[in-house]
């Protein structure tokens, strides 16, 4: 597998390396930075054998596409499709090379049937897509909220454009003083962050919104979503959304953006769909649900174990 090794994939992969699979992951940090060292140790792999490409590198590799899939059978594996990633319709130049490059795999893999439907549109020829959507850790489902309590809104994710962070903030300011923000996920000091932090100040709401990075372990998330009462997440784009699940796994309710993807996996979960252009309806959303005490929990766990078992078919084709 050629992974960027995020918790989809090492989830998958920590599975199969139970079972009786001869696997050999080759992680990368979304770029190829040695195009040349990069080839020649994916060239060591024997001709024939089975290599999962992460949908987010794979368009790095369009130059080598050909001569991969007439040597290995190629299934990439598509989180969402990188030319969506900043637009809602798609940049055109990478949907071109998106399209030619899932063209060519032998089989595609998917998260959601949200993102099968956008992927088949995509392509210009008849190739299997499976779907094997993520699965939510058993911490999750072992401690569920009882009541919910303060007036925190938890917001997950990396801060970057498309999860539309700002929405999140301006919406703070239609809420009472006591309300607070906290924002999780990775930052870098960019252009993005620093907006953000300059429509903080101008809102005057530095004491009510914080920054605390990427948490890594689950207990350190958990105990944070816990002391919480309304889950945000106000995505433009979304393949699918493990963090809103997890969070709603405990039983936090969610105030979500109004996408086809939330609908599919959100159902049996204590939720609202809003319009994420209107900050006062949002605020509305919040303060409705936040009266409700009691958290409501699907009973219908799905655990690394079935994803795991899901994806080990697909590869058995």
């Amino acid at each position: 597998m050629i992974s960027g090794g995020n918790k989809y994939d090492r989830s998958i992969l920590e599975f199969l390396n139970k079972k009786p699979f001869k696997l050999l992951n080759i992680c990368l940090n979304n770029k190829i930075k040695k195009p040349l060292s990069f080839f020649n140790t994916i060239n060591k792999i024997p001709r024939k054998s089975k290599i999962i490409i992460d949908g987010l590198l794979a368009i790095e590799m369009l130059n080598i596409i050909n001569y991969l899939s007439k040597k290995y059978q190629v299934i990439i594996l598509i989180h969402h499709p990188v030319s969506y990633e900043n637009s809602n319709n798609g940049n055109i130049l990478l949907k071109l090379k998106e399209r030619k490059l899932f063209s060519k795999a032998h089989s595609l893999i998917t998260v959601s049937k949200t993102m099968k439907s956008v992927i088949r549109r995509m392509i210009n020829k008849k190739i299997n897509i499976d779907v094997v959507r993520p699965a939510v850790d058993c911490l999750y489902y072992q401690n569920p909220i009882i009541k919910l309590t303060g007036h925190n809104i938890i917001c997950i994710g990396s801060v970057i454009p498309r999860k539309n962070i700002e929405a999140c903030i301006t919406s703070l300011k239609y809420l009472d003083n006591h309300w607070t923000l906290t924002i999780i996920g990775s930052y870098k000091n960019d252009s993005y962050f620093k907006y953000l932090n300059n429509l903080i100040r101008e809102l005057d709401l530095k004491k009510r919104v914080k920054f605390l990075g990427k948490i890594e372990e689950n207990n350190d998330l958990i105990n944070i979503i816990r002391k919480s009462k309304i889950y945000i997440c106000l995505s433009q784009y979304e393949g699918y959304g493990m963090a809103n699940v997890e969070a709603a796994s405990l039983g936090i309710p969610l105030v979500v953006s109004n996408l086809p993807v939330f609908h599919e996996n959100l159902k049996g979960f204590k939720r609202k769909y809003v319009d994420i252009n209107c900050h006062e309806s949002i605020a509305q959303a919040i303060e409705n649900l936040s009266n409700e005490e009691i958290s409501v929990i699907s009973n219908t766990p799905y655990r690394w174990s079935d994803a795991g078992n899901k994806f080990k078919r697909v590869l058995n084709g």
